[in-house]
């Protein structure tokens, strides 16, 4: 179904996705996320992994896309937000708890 909607290619993934991701909210408090959104999120971002034998976050320091898409977003918009594309409407299916992430 999702070719109906555009989605041809194959999302790129520049970190392991195996891995438990976070970003940080307005509060400063650490929230998980979806690969797929923490792709896309202007914000800071960790990967919470493993280092020598103990656990901790690690800055995530890679490029920024537009959500579902493997466009590299040059011109981020808004601190703490997930990047969509301009002229491009996508409709919210989150749940209410996740509102934090829109516009």
């Amino acid at each position: 179904m999702s070719e109906k909607r555009g989605q041809l290619e194959k999302l790129k993934y520049d970190f392991n996705t195996a891995r438990a991701v976070y970003v940080k909210n307005k509060d400063g408090r650490f929230v998980r996320i979806t690969e797929r959104d923490f792709r896309s999120y202007n914000g800071d971002r960790w990967i919470f992994e493993k280092v020598n034998d103990e656990y901790q976050y690690t800055p995530y320091d890679g490029p920024l896309y537009f959500h579902n898409t493997n466009r590299i977003c040059k011109h981020p918009v808004g601190e703490g937000k997930i990047q969509y594309m301009v002229g491009k409407p996508w409709v919210s299916v989150r749940r209410p708890h996740e509102r934090y992430l829109e516009d």
